[in-house]
């Protein structure tokens, strides 16, 4: 018999400490258990216990609540109401309390975690596959056990019930024609990856620029079945299925079958890695685009737990091998070799190879209606959060208050001329190999720039030099024509030769070998030996760009080919090193510890005064500070913001503030609902105040940006004031919330809606302005939810085929090219999935212009058109800031003094 409230009894009589009291996890775990498997006896085999020990802990349970949880029969059991009530929470319970027994356990160092993957068959081989190999690599104490799931839909209901913790799935739409990711409660979803959907056929259909129209195909026959895409393509067509149509389990069937000219079978991009195709057999792409879109879900509550967290980070690193498709190159190139300069953090190898996107699941269960508050999150984020709503509310007070000044910089001494034996450097990340081919952060660039060098340098204005090249011209339009120096070297002592260059530079353009460098030389036709000394290039296209693309700041970076082949191209390990022409050799690299470098005598360049250095991998903002405080530092790269003022009191220490040619900015993903209509990106551009940021958030060490190009970009064509006014001509969104709220009203989401923005967590002060704009946003009936995720997690996220609809963009430019970031952002395969000819016709005209104010005008006017249809919001371009020991000097120090052999310009400063 079930028992309810007694009549007349209010919810408020009833003692809920008492109920919270009785419940054990124990004895949810049963419920649970006789749910899923309908019986008192089975429930029992599942949890190892006998039937009466079960039996027991469920009259045990229902005593204590005064109510009937199982409802028995002879041959079955069924949870009552008030049953299946306690069962329904049982998973997220579970998950909270193992969060916090893994975390203690942690501690005490008793216990090795266990992650519980479900995911159907097609999913396992290009997404979990290689997140388990890393986890295994990473954390040899986590277990790891996957659970087959027959669809999507399973796999869901498997975490939903406790019996997995991550769902990876994945579904199948055109990329224009999608919304927000459905919200399902008590569950959060992360974006992974997304491949294009690709048609393999022997029919003679009309295609346009290697893409194909499916309704050209759909009278042939089709191949079809769980080991392609070919189902959901039908449906997007409006296809039925024939009699003729062949149904396979596995992709491989599937391109067996297209190239014996049996059917048209439509795979992902992934399906097709090292598949051997035939040449008879064409591969195009889908007009318009079809995705796959895979993500991985899991309990809110358990994405807290430690190894579940690092198992979704590992999942958000891996972007399958791409199909070579000429429809689908270019975008992809452009937005890997991007992705590498977005944040002064550096990510794994893994991180930066070319690829993308996804297969179908069925609806899910409908009882799954919307997701929980993104806030909810682990006790760390919650501390971020906390911190960054606590930042914003000094923003949105930032127009009535006063801000404090900086601390005013401290001077530095004349140069001694004084050798310095070793100085120690902080870097604020860390590094798992040297090459910048292989791992092409930002932080990579500022350590292998002091042991390599490409045929030029780049000086402090950003001006193009003599480098292992004396000198270089260029023949016409196309090629361009490099002198060695008769005295370079490599730190073995092996002269350069032209060889070498040609080799390295072809190893440079290569996805494989160097898939941080080679979209940077896709336009590249042909890399000669045209001399005993001199190389000559040819590029496909006019590239303005190209020159400075041949430094140590681009895509150059000059190895020995002997040294290379010696090991097998694996440079840039702790067994291989690195081998370069640069003043310093390294010595010895710890990954993810140290490298040490040591000055040579077979540099052509001047001598440097130093003579050591120690490079310390410390991601850790307090710890580095710590050791600054400690006087074990003599140089840190990227002094947070936040902790600024405490490093500028450091009596041993200053700290120096430059421009960085960084961008931060918000988009819209404009194929994103409801960011696809104008005006409600307009009401989100209104309630963005850029003024507060720079002078609050950033204390002043930044600028309000008002354009994607930083001033610094414009160099060759304009002095700094000229350069920030041809700027401000672009139209500008002011910060006004009445603006903001009618253009809201005049929207087709007059009353308001809800979104998620991620951050990076390498980035708090990103963080601090998201959680100021959801305040000015939440004044008119937006809500914004902002989440802060590890960086893998908010990369993978700007893919154009995310279901993010607005997010964040953080760009560090090395050359402080004009069109590079606008290239990316605004360019084919943008992540905002902005579609306007005329802008994409501007671009490719400013990359055909070789005079840097005519190239400025086009890409100027480019940004004008975008800024119109408030695609991109630019809020700051920023600063960054180094601190030197006091008795340390740096001469000619710039936004471009880290990209180049930076220690070179290192002296003993006077007291």
């Amino acid at each position: 018999m079930e028992q309810t409230n007694a009549p007349g009894e209010s919810f408020a009589e009833i003692d809920v400490d008492a109920l919270t009291r009785a419940l054990d996890v124990h004895s949810l775990r049963i419920l649970v258990a006789i749910d899923q498997t309908g019986s008192i006896s089975a429930a029992a085999r599942s949890l190892g216990f006998s039937q009466p020990t079960i039996t027991q802990h469920v009259q045990r349970l229902e005593a204590r609540l005064g109510a009937s949880l199982v409802a028995r029969t002879a041959r079955a059991a069924r949870l009552t109401p008030v049953g299946k009530l306690l069962a329904a929470h049982a998973p997220r319970i579970d998950a909270s309390l193992t969060a916090a027994a893994t975390e203690l356990a942690r501690v005490l160092g008793r216990r090795a975690d266990t992650v519980r993957f479900a995911a159907p068959a097609d999913l396992i081989a290009p997404a979990l596959a290689p997140a388990l190999g890393r986890l295994a690599a990473t954390r040899p104490d986590v277990a790891t056990t996957i659970i087959e799931a027959a669809d999507a839909a399973e796999a869901f209901a498997m975490v939903r019930d406790g019996r997995a913790d991550i769902a990876v799935t994945s579904e199948v739409a055109p990329r224009d024609d999608r919304g927000a990711a459905p919200r399902r409660r008590g569950l959060r979803s992360t974006f992974l990856f997304a491949e294009e959907i690709v048609a393999l056929t022997t029919v003679d259909a009309e295609s346009t620029a290697g893409r194909v129209d499916p309704l050209g195909l759909s009278t042939s026959t089709w191949i079809t079945g769980a080991g392609t895409c070919t189902d959901p393509i039908a449906r997007l067509i409006g296809r039925t299925p024939r009699d003729a149509d062949i149904a396979v389990s596995l992709p491989a069937a599937a391109i067996a079958l297209a190239a014996h000219g049996a059917g048209t079978a439509f795979l992902p991009e992934g399906a097709l890695a090292g598949a051997t195709v035939p040449a008879n057999v064409r591969m195009l792409g889908l007009t318009p685009a079809v995705t796959r879109r895979t993500t991985a879900t899991t309990l809110v509550e358990a994405a807290t737990i430690p190894a579940v967290a690092e198992a979704l980070r590992l999942l958000a690193t891996h972007r399958p091998s791409p199909a070579d498709i000429d429809a689908l190159v270019g975008a992809r190139r452009r937005s890997t070799g991007h992705r590498a300069r977005f944040a002064p953090h550096t990510l794994s190898p893994q991180h930066h190879h070319p690829q993308h996107h996804h297969p179908q699941h069925p609806t899910p269960d409908p009882t799954l209606t919307q997701e929980t508050d993104a806030m909810l999150s682990s006790p760390t984020t919650r501390l971020a959060a906390a911190g960054a709503a606590a930042a914003a509310s000094v923003l949105l007070l930032s127009a009535c208050t006063t801000t404090a000044a900086p601390t005013p910089e401290k001077s530095v001494g004349a140069d001694t001329g004084a050798e310095i034996d070793s100085i120690a450097v902080a870097l604020p990340g860390s590094l798992s190999n040297l090459y910048v081919g292989q791992e092409a952060g930002i932080l990579n660039y500022y350590i292998a720039s002091i042991a390599q060098e490409g045929l030029v340098s780049i000086d402090a204005q950003g001006r193009v030099q003599p480098g292992l090249a004396e000198s270089w011209e260029q023949t016409d339009d196309v090629t361009y024509v490099y002198e060695l120096r008769d005295d370079a070297l490599f730190q073995d002592g092996t002269p350069v030769t032209a060889d070498d260059v040609v080799f390295s530079l072809e190893e440079a353009r290569d996805e494989t070998a160097s898939p941080g460098l080679a979209y940077y030389l896709s336009g590249v036709d042909t890399i000669e030996k045209t001399g005993e000394s001199e190389v000559t290039i040819t590029l496909n296209a006019p590239d303005p760009a190209f020159s400075a693309n041949m430094s140590s700041g681009g895509a150059a970076f000059i190895t020995s080919k002997a040294f290379w082949e010696e090991h097998d191209g694996k440079v840039g390990t702790s067994d291989a090193l690195l081998l370069g022409t640069g003043p310093y050799q390294v010595t010895e690299f710890v990954p993810d510890s140290h490298v040490t470098l040591e000055r040579v005598d077979t540099w052509w360049g001047e001598l440097p005064k130093v003579k050591e250095i120690t490079v310390s991998f410390i991601p850790d903002e307090s710890t580095r500070l710590l050791a600054a405080q400690s006087g074990d530092i003599d140089v840190a790269f990227n002094v947070p913001l936040a902790q600024a003022a405490q490093w500028e009191k450091l009596d041993t220490m200053r700290v120096d503030y430059i421009n960085d040619l960084s961008y931060v900015g918000l988009y819209f993903n404009t194929g994103v609902a409801p960011f696809d209509d104008p005006k409600v990106r307009e009401a989100v551009a209104h309630a963005v105040d850029r003024e507060a940021y720079v002078s609050s958030l950033l204390r002043g060490h930044g600028e309000a940006a008002t354009a994607i190009m930083t001033p610094e970009s414009l160099g060759k064509a304009y002095d700094a004031d000229a350069a920030r006014e041809k700027l401000a001509t672009i139209p500008q969104w002011d910060f006004d919330l009445d603006a903001a709220a009618a253009a809201l009203a005049e929207s087709g989401s007059p009353d308001g809606f809800e979104a998620e923005l991620l951050t990076p967590n390498t980035g708090p002060q990103l963080g601090s302005a998201a959680q100021a704009l959801a305040q000015n946003l939440a004044d008119i009936g937006i809500t914004l939810n902002v989440r802060e995720v590890p960086i893998e997690e908010w990369l993978a996220s700007l893919d154009a085929s995310s279901d993010h609809g607005i997010n964040l963009m953080w760009y560090f430019s090395t050359l402080g090219d004009p069109a590079e970031v606008p290239s990316y952002l605004l360019g084919a395969g943008n992540p905002a999935a902005y579609d306007n000819a005329a802008v994409t016709d501007l671009l490719a005209e400013a990359g055909a212009t070789s005079d840097p104010a005519a190239r400025i005008d086009l890409l100027v006017e480019a940004e004008t058109l975008q800024a119109q249809d408030v695609v991109n919001v630019p809020l700051w371009w920023g600063q960054s800031a180094t601190a030197f020991a006091n008795d340390l000097g740096m001469n000619d120090y710039s936004s471009f003094a880290f990209i180049s052999s930076w220690p070179t310009q290192l002296y003993r400063a006077a007291e």
